[in-house]
């Protein structure tokens, strides 16, 4: 398999990875905010306030979650692999396209 056949695979694999993070931020995210928080601090979910900023904390906390955590996985597993010597680069700046032909 050639590098570009390469990245192909690790981007479809990395994506799942992100998507399967991104559901499991989700699911811990709701069982701390609307489970747990509640139990601990019963005025908490009293407050009207809570109806909105709730749901805002648990979608924008579970995406930022994903998008971390993903972040962080992928440089690590670029600096314990080398991945930039196998895989084709996604994006190549426009000063190295004229050089390579593209």
């Amino acid at each position: 398999m050639n590098k570009k056949g390469k990245t192909a695979v690790f981007m479809i694999v990395a994506t799942l990875l992100n998507l399967v993070l991104l559901i499991v931020f989700f699911v811990l995210l709701f069982i701390l905010l609307f489970a747990l928080l509640p139990s601990v601090f019963p005025q908490v979910m009293e407050m009207q306030s809570m109806s909105f900023i709730l749901p805002l904390i648990w979608f924008a906390g579970s995406i930022f979650l994903s998008f971390f955590v993903y972040s962080k996985l992928i440089k690590w597993a670029s600096a314990r692999f080398d991945l930039e010597n196998k895989l084709a680069p996604i994006f190549t700046p426009k000063k190295y396209r004229k050089e390579r032909g593209e």
